[in-house]
């Protein structure tokens, strides 16, 4: 068990830094409205059309001692969820990863009590929110009112029922300023969610009602 927690690491590692830059940026996490943490990722694209690739990294620095990398790979114009790794570190160890065969989504877990395997059904909009986790909600700019996204959350084993989006407008202040923002708003069994976005697209803040999570895009970043 000890070999396989070492080695998958390797399998989230990213490819390097190729591609167009789509965004870069950091998020400061709260729950219940105390800091617990930051979350700074990238978001980067190569290819066009059906051969697009958008890779998505991240690494959520937690108070409590504990990093979260994470891996996102989407494929082609519509973001297609093609493959997700994450790995934890801190007081305990744990390493996920996700992988689309055909009609599902096949998942191994790697932690301290053990390894598991799992297989999700695999949906046009599926798509990976995992815990604790800001920058991955940026796909849902690109998806259109109205869609069911089905949402996984690896890392807590966690599988949500699908969640229509209902998009609007809002200004929020952020950093002191107000911003003019796109907000997307989907429902969950655990309350739902919204998301907020800048009139460059930029992901600018997440709030998960049913968890106490915020994240709120630091200024200049």
């Amino acid at each position: 068990m000890r070999a396989a927690a070492v080695a998958l690491p390797a399998l989230i590692a990213p490819e390097g830094a190729r591609g167009q830059l789509v965004d870069r940026g950091t998020f400061v996490l709260h729950v219940d409205g105390a800091e617990v943490g930051t979350e700074d990722f990238t978001i980067r694209r190569e290819g066009t059309g059906d051969a697009q690739v958008t890779t998505a990294t991240g690494t959520v620095d937690m108070l409590d001692g504990r990093t979260v990398t994470t891996v996102l790979r989407l494929i082609g114009t519509d973001m297609v969820l093609n493959e997700y790794s994450a790995f934890v570190t801190g007081p305990d160890t744990l390493a996920v990863r996700v992988v689309r065969a055909g009609s599902r989504l096949r998942t191994r877990r790697v932690a301290s009590s053990g390894e598991e395997e799992r297989a999700y059904r695999a949906h046009a909009s599926s798509v990976v929110f995992d815990e604790g986790v800001a920058h991955h909600y940026f796909v849902l700019k690109d998806l259109a009112e109205g869609v069911a996204v089905h949402a996984l959350a690896p890392l807590a084993e966690r599988e949500e029922p699908p969640a229509r989006l209902v998009t609007g407008s809002e200004t929020i202040r952020l950093g002191g300023e107000r911003v003019e923002t796109t907000r997307i708003r989907f429902d969950s069994a655990e309350g739902g969610g919204t998301a907020w976005f800048d009139g460059s697209g930029r992901l600018v803040r997440v709030r998960l009602e049913g968890r106490g999570f915020v994240a709120d895009r630091l200024p200049g970043s």
